[in-house]
């Protein structure tokens, strides 16, 4: 077994070097031949599909020969399993690459054919319309081109403005529907105010009950900036030393809302002024 695999190494190695040296004898005959058809069939093709042929046959060739490889290999082995990617991993990149040179090559000519393809159509148009141009009297043509811009400046308007109503409708049906819960949380905060003056009147119970309502309601309807700062805003309500940058987020939170509702921001301090009577102190000292 082991002479009949020597005899096959030899006699392939033989005809290697009987190849090489017709290739090189000959070389200059098989290169004008080459060349010969080549450029006739690149003529009848034309050079990139003919090139794109090349490549992808030399990428198909390159598979084929892995593949005969890795089942010669697989003869040596007497308990052959697994994929042939987990036998012959070196192989199996090969053809890999082989298969993206192909991909690759496909997807090229594609897009130069199909660009070739409009191009010629655009030039098709451009020396249609030339030859009209000069075929019609100047009014004509001045009256077309007008015509013509006034009719794209309508199309595009009329799309802004289905954009333009569009944004607006949209703004207005989520301010709607913000406007109950951003009130309540308005609400809420000067509940838990009255509640510092007026002790019992709102209880621990109750406050509660309106935050949960709250998160329910903006958890569908909330803008994101609304929801990013009340989860903060409820994330520092378990840190004791968080009272004043907890105050001035929560102004923060009625400013975003405020946004949401169509109305402009208002200057820092003056949304907590309504209950805080000593805000402008707490701002001097923060700063």
């Amino acid at each position: 077994m082991l002479r009949k695999q020597k005899v096959k190494k030899i006699c392939f190695i033989l005809f290697i070097l009987i190849l090489s040296c017709f290739l090189l004898k000959y070389r200059n005959i098989i290169s004008i031949i080459i060349s010969r058809y080549y450029f006739a069939v690149s003529l009848s093709l034309g050079k990139v599909l003919l090139n794109a042929i090349i490549i992808c046959s030399g990428s198909f060739l390159s598979i084929l020969v892995c593949w005969i490889a890795g089942k010669y290999r697989d003869k040596k082995i007497i308990n052959v399993g697994g994929s042939f990617s987990d036998r012959h991993p070196r192989l199996n990149m090969i053809v890999g690459l082989a298969l993206v040179v192909i991909i690759g090559t496909i997807c090229f000519v594609v897009a130069y054919y199909t660009f070739l393809y409009l191009g010629r159509k655009i030039n098709a148009l451009v020396d249609w319309v030339s030859n009209m141009a000069s075929k019609m009297d100047a009014v004509v043509i001045v009256a077309f081109i007008t015509g013509t811009v006034s009719i794209v400046g309508v199309i595009i308007s009329s799309i802004v403005a289905k954009i333009i109503d569009y944004r607006k409708s949209r703004q207005d049906y989520l301010a709607r529907k913000r406007e109950i819960p951003y009130g309540e949380f308005v609400e809420m905060i000067y509940k838990i105010q009255q509640n510092i003056k007026n002790s019992g009147s709102y209880t621990e119970e109750m406050m509660l009950d309106d935050l949960s309502r709250f998160s329910r309601q903006i958890t569908l309807w909330g803008s994101s900036k609304v929801v990013q700062k009340w989860v903060k805003f409820r994330e520092n309500g378990t840190k004791p030393d968080a009272g004043t940058a907890n105050l001035f987020l929560m102004e923060e939170i009625m400013n975003e809302m405020r946004k949401d509702l169509g109305l402009k921001k208002v200057k820092k301090g003056n949304l907590l002024a309504f209950f805080v009577n000593d805000i402008k102190k707490v701002l001097k000292v923060k700063k």
